[in-house]
């Protein structure tokens, strides 16, 4: 008798199995889940925070295609910050107090704003006549498009930081001196 034919086949092992998974892959699964939940919930906010400016930038873009006086853009940034600051802090805002308040909402730390401040009679030449006739140039689109750009706009019924409102209401008391 050949002693090869006595020989059993070779036996397997059973595959292993991918259920139950290990701890580590569970903390893999939640980690991503959880960066993805992060990553929707960032992109909503940043959507949020920034539909008044697109919003706005749209509607300046339409102005400027149909071409607009001064004061249509003086109306323009005045509904802007009524709905990004308190009613009493902007509607009595007028002349140089308003382009004031206007450079001090797109002023930073690294960069003061001055684009209206330093144009002043351009801005306020025709701001009371009952007809305009001052046409808005590139210069006012340019200017109103970068105001729009730094300043952080966001409703005032959204979460505004208190310390923030506390700093433009004192800004303006200080530009109404």
């Amino acid at each position: 008798m050949d002693p090869l034919a006595q020989l059993k086949d070779i036996h397997l092992p059973a595959p292993v199995s991918a259920w139950p998974l290990s701890l580590y892959w569970w903390l893999v699964i939640i980690a991503v889940l959880l960066m993805i939940g992060l990553t929707a919930y960032g992109i909503s906010r940043y959507i949020k925070k920034t539909r008044l400016t697109r919003l706005a930038l749209a509607e300046l873009l339409q102005m400027q295609q149909q071409g607009c006086d001064v004061n249509d853009l003086h109306h323009l940034l005045k509904r802007i910050t009524l709905t990004s600051y308190s009613r009493e802090t902007v509607a009595s805002l007028h002349g140089e107090a308003w382009l004031n308040f206007l450079d001090q909402q797109a002023s930073s730390k690294k960069h003061v704003f001055t684009a209206f401040s330093e144009n002043t009679a351009l801005w306020t030449l025709d701001l009371y006549s009952a007809k305009p006739n001052v046409i808005a140039n590139t210069l006012h689109f340019k200017t109103c498009r970068d105001w729009i750009k730094k300043t952080p706009l966001m409703p005032v019924d959204c979460n505004v930081n208190n310390k923030l409102k506390h700093r433009v209401e004192k800004s303006v008391e200080n530009s109404n001196v």
